[in-house]
């Protein structure tokens, strides 16, 4: 399968997620907010998720808030 095969395989997909701004680079986060939803959902407070998530994860705080925000925002299909 060629790129241009995916793509146009995909395409309505990829142009709800691209008006969404969602990049495709993202799902490397996607391990990491299903960590976050389960720790929610269990009661420990944000500011407790957001260190432990950004140790674990190896990375800084406000990535962590901006891929919640945006893993949290409901898109129109």
């Amino acid at each position: 399968m060629t790129a241009y095969e995916l793509l146009a395989t995909n395409l309505s997909t990829l142009q709800i997620l691209s008006e969404a701004s969602v990049d495709v680079g993202d799902i490397k986060y996607i391990e990491m907010y299903k960590e976050y939803t389960r720790m929610a959902h269990e009661g420990h407070k944000m500011t407790y998720i957001a260190y432990y998530i950004s140790e674990e994860y190896g990375i800084n705080k406000a990535t962590f808030y901006r891929v919640i925000k945006k893993f949290g925002q409901v898109i129109e299909l």
